[in-house]
């Protein structure tokens, strides 16, 4: 096997070693470890990789929205959330999970929260005069496209069936095992209770949060006074007025639609809007636009999610008078979805690739230091030895002189 030696190495006595070689190779070393650990840096970053394809499975996929705003000044009682298609037509079959938060002046927690379900909302003065009346509310048995009623949150199959009354909601629950009066919430059925407990204060606010799963369409969220609410539970004695000119000034801490995922920004989030004019009521209006989006990374699960830009106008609204039916006071916020879906993938480069890079680093750097310590060491010949030769030849003419 010796014939196949391919690194044959130089005799001992035939190696010069000098002191620039030394001070090279320290140099060396310290470079090969400096682009070693660049190299080792960079291998082990991510690489982000961004592709826009059609989005060809768009209505066959549902989609999870979560909502959390805070209103200082609207109370809870005359607040509540419905669901929309573009024809203004409730959508159905959504699994909901609403709670309302009462707030005192000062923003702090008050009581329990009520558990509701998407409401019908006023959309038009008329509606808004008749909302607070004497009407005991809706008395149906299955939801509708024009008309809610309050859900059994989960306790029967059909999202749309409806729990009227708190015995029935407490009885649905029942039935499936689940805890007919739960700890940390109160239904929206029973909510005579709540404000038995804590009574109606003036000045509340109040905090919603929901989560939503409905199918993958464009849709209306609607935020604003139900068709049906009870003047009791608002402390003002002039709660016309009140209603009329509700304050929706709000802070939205959260709007998203699907999980997180390294690098989302959610635009609307920690926005605050404060613009109300008395004795108007507010119209706010969101245009957002849902871009579906797939993020893989190496050694994770795919994560299926959304990102979203948006567009927003506000304009004061006077709903004591009878003209304006076209705009309805609240947040409406209007979302659709792109035809396209943007996949971000993050990846590592192979580990033959950074073997290869090594290589390459260790290679190089030796081979160049190689040929400058050859050349430094053939250039200090040249002139050490013409040195010499000066020097031999001084000291011949020196002696020819002395003898002479």
């Amino acid at each position: 096997m010796q014939s196949f030696d391919a690194f044959g190495r130089p005799v001992q006595e035939f190696q010069v070693k000098t002191t620039f070689g030394g001070y090279l190779t320290v140099c060396s070393l310290l470079l090969v470890i400096i682009l070693f650990v660049t190299e080792l840096r960079y291998f082990l970053r991510l690489e982000a990789k961004d592709e826009m394809v059609i989005d060809q499975n768009q209505d066959l996929k549902t989609i999870n929205i979560s909502i959390s705003v805070s209103f200082p000044a609207a109370p809870c009682a005359v607040l509540s959330l419905n669901l929309l298609d573009p024809k203004r037509a409730n959508i159905m079959h959504v699994a909901t999970e609403i709670y309302k938060t009462r707030l005192t002046k000062d923003g702090k927690p008050l009581g329990k929260k009520l558990r509701d379900s998407l409401t019908n909302i006023v959309s038009s003065s008329t509606e808004l005069l008749a909302a607070g009346g004497e009407s005991a509310g809706v008395r149906t048995s299955h939801a509708t496209t024009h008309l809610r009623c309050n859900s059994c949150l989960g306790a029967r199959t059909d999202e749309d069936d409806c729990c009227t009354s708190c015995e029935d909601i407490r009885s649905e629950f029942g039935k499936k095992g689940w805890p007919q009066i739960p700890d940390d919430y109160i239904f929206a059925q029973c909510a005579v209770e709540a404000y038995n407990y804590e009574a109606p204060q003036d000045g509340e606010g109040c905090h919603i949060e929901a989560t939503l799963r409905l199918r993958k369409v464009p849709a209306t969220l609607h935020i604003g006074v139900p068709r049906h609410f009870k003047p009791a539970y608002i402390q003002r004695q002039d709660w016309t007025e009140l209603v009329a000119g509700l304050d929706f000034s709000h802070e939205m801490k959260e709007l998203s639609f699907g999980p997180d995922f390294p690098g989302l920004v959610r635009v609307l989030d920690g926005r605050e809007k404060k613009q109300h004019v008395e004795p108007n009521s507010d119209h706010y209006h969101y245009d957002v636009h849902v871009i579906p989006t797939r993020y893989l990374e190496d050694g994770y699960d795919e994560v299926v999610s959304h990102q979203y830009s948006v567009t927003e106008y506000m304009k004061a609204v006077n709903m004591r008078e009878q003209s304006q039916e076209s705009v309805a006071a609240g947040i409406w916020m209007t979302y659709d979805f792109t035809p396209f879906e943007v996949r971000v993938t993050k990846s590592r480069k192979s580990m033959w690739h950074f073997l290869t890079e090594c290589c390459a680093i260790l290679g190089g750097i030796f081979a160049f230091t190689g040929m400058i310590d050859n050349f430094a060491f053939t250039l200090n010949k040249v002139v050490g030895g013409g040195a010499a030769s000066r020097r031999h030849g001084g000291t011949e003419l020196a002696s020819l002189e002395s003898r002479g």
